[in-house]
């Protein structure tokens, strides 16, 4: 059923304009165009085109629909909420794919266990990375009908993004369990997830006029999403059976947060198993475990409740097209139900 402004068949008719906007952009990508330059750029456009398509591939294969659909829909709903209508706000959830496109291949070259590969290969994907995530939507947005002030204001947010979200990387690069401490680790989740959800969220608003004090409700408000996909992203990694996380060595939320909840000596062996877990599959499905616990759960959740909470009651604050926001409060429900095995309460 269609409800409202936005309803979902309304979202799964905008989600399917955006895919194709984004398979038009590949073509002419591929064609050397769409970059607002002169022509002879075949080599850099046939590159993005061959990434975003084998991006797109990945993810279809990995998670069918709502990975992308919660990227596309932000933007759009947050653009109805200011004015009553999404679809202006499609240029924004393009910019959004692209980044998400970049930051994926990035954040496997320099997340990824053991030593990143080398060679002519590799470096080609991480200077495509970086003309996919940040000098495309730059021509993108120097190419949008809007007026300057506007233009300013997308090209601003798509900076401040991509400097948080470096910042929030290198704090997860540098990050050690023994020291991490459960803030420390949401500080490098609001740079590395939250930034391009607060691009997303805050550029909409941009786009819809709002002012400095609504952009920076809309920029916390996607931030707060992105930290909770990130969790969600987390434990997907500990029920799947993949453990990349643990493979990796990274200090993740539920790990800090297990640490902080163990006495001393139940901490050194943690400790010392999740050291071993870096290379031996069975430590990681032993230390998998231990975070999967029931009681863990239980007191894992009830620090998660609060960042929830945070999320609706930034919409709350902002109010807007009921429609609207109803739907980005479904949002916030539809990302923690994604979280396994554990009991969230949602307010």
């Amino acid at each position: 059923m269609d409800e409202g402004v936005f309803g979902r068949a309304a979202q799964e008719r905008a989600i399917a304009e955006v895919e194709t906007e984004m398979a038009r952009l590949c073509e002419m990508l591929a064609e050397g165009l769409a970059m607002g330059v002169e022509e002879g750029r075949e080599m850099v456009g046939g590159a993005m085109s061959e990434f975003l398509v084998e991006f797109f591939d990945l993810v279809r294969a990995e998670d069918p629909r709502p990975g992308v659909q919660g990227m596309i829909t932000l933007p759009l709903l947050v653009h109805g909420a200011e004015t009553g209508e999404p679809g202006p706000a499609m240029p924004v959830a393009v910019l959004h794919l692209l980044w998400w496109a970049s930051a994926r291949c990035l954040d496997d070259l320099t997340g990824a266990a053991g030593a990143p590969p080398a060679g002519a290969a590799t470096g080609g994907r991480v200077l495509t990375a970086l003309a996919v995530g940040g000098q495309l939507p730059g021509r993108l947005i120097a190419g949008m009908p809007v007026g300057a002030t506007v233009r300013a204001a997308l090209a601003d947010e798509l900076s401040r993004a991509w400097l948080d979200a470096v910042d929030g990387q290198l704090r997860d690069l540098a990050e050690r369990a023994p020291n991490a401490t459960p803030e420390s680790v949401l500080r490098g989740y609001e740079g590395k997830t939250g930034a391009p959800y607060a691009m997303a969220a805050a550029s909409a608003a941009r786009l819809a006029g709002a002012d400095d004090h609504r952009a920076a409700g809309w920029r916390a408000y996607g931030r707060a999403l992105g930290v909770l996909r990130r969790l969600v992203d987390d434990q997907r990694d500990l029920a799947s059976g993949r453990h990349e996380d643990l493979a990796a060595g990274t200090a993740t939320y539920l790990l800090v947060h297990l640490l902080a909840e163990l006495p001393p000596a139940r901490r050194r062996e943690a400790l010392a198993l999740h050291a071993s877990a870096r290379h031996s599959a069975a430590a990681r499905a032993e230390m998998a475990s231990w975070m999967l616990d029931e009681e863990v759960a239980e007191s894992y959740a009830a620090t998660v409740a609060p960042l929830i909470d945070r999320a609706h009651g930034l919409l709350d604050m902002l109010g807007g097209d009921p429609d609207c926001v109803r739907e980005l409060h479904r949002v916030v429900d539809g990302t923690v139900g994604h979280l396994p095995r554990f009991p969230l309460a949602v307010a």
